[in-house]
């Protein structure tokens, strides 16, 4: 009977650990403060420095949502990606690509959403979005990324240390007016408490981009190196 016992306490303990974990894969994601915030994350390619991204990260605890403007190393606006939260994870609401033309204006193209889970907080399965959209260059499109729940892993990017919780994500763009499709994949590392720190992307022609956490900006900080590189 006291082996019984023990096995029993032995299982639930593991059971409400693993609960627990999975209820804390919150925590991983970008924060919300109890006010409005913006901040800049630095990317920069560790196989090719000169490759650098900065994600303007704007939280609104009022409305709950996540609004992510990506920026190319020269400070070009190249993706709108907004989020709203709620108590199952974060679902993607808008979605805008922008293209540059030829006289070197931006061009905007908006994605019709069609799946919208970006991120669950307790949720071990596969899930996906994906948009719809068309270019001049390729015509009607669609992007899928699906991803799921790889482990837990420690790591160190630019001399800190991170607990991270890593994600496999499949990406699959289609062509749907000639059938074609291309597709890669990546790791994606999440830190507690930072959001995205890192992620290894790899193509199928070999090339691999490792896109790492170099620092935080300002918004302040981020408009004067704008204004610097546009002198």
């Amino acid at each position: 009977m006291k082996i019984i016992k023990n096995t029993f306490l032995l299982i639930l303990t593991f059971v409400i650990s693993n609960c627990s974990a999975q209820l804390n894969y919150k925590d991983y994601y970008y924060p919300i403060g109890a006010k409005k915030q913006v901040n800049i994350y630095k990317y920069v390619d560790k196989n090719n420095p000169n490759n650098i991204e900065y994600w303007k990260v704007t939280t609104n605890p009022n409305s709950n949502k996540i609004l992510t403007e990506s920026y190319t190393t020269d400070f070009r606006l190249y993706n709108i990606f907004e989020e709203q939260l709620n108590e199952n994870g974060a679902e993607v609401i808008r979605y805008a690509d922008f293209n540059k033309s030829d006289d070197g204006k931006n061009i905007r193209i908006d994605g019709t959403i069609i799946d919208k889970n970006v991120y669950k907080w307790a949720d071990d399965s596969k899930f996906k979005y994906s948009v719809k959209y068309s270019t001049p260059e390729y015509g009607n499109e669609k992007f899928i990324k699906e991803r799921i729940k790889n482990r837990i892993e420690n790591i160190n990017v630019h001399g800190t240390d991170y607990s991270t919780l890593v994600f496999m994500d499949e990406y699959e763009i289609k062509s749907l007016d000639n059938d074609q499709t291309y597709e890669f994949y990546q790791l994606t590392y999440y830190a507690k408490g930072m959001g995205m720190v890192k992620y290894q992307r790899y193509h199928p022609d070999g090339t691999t981009i490792i896109l790492e956490l170099e620092k935080i900006l300002t918004e302040k900080e981020f408009e004067k190196l704008g204004w610097k590189a546009s002198r």
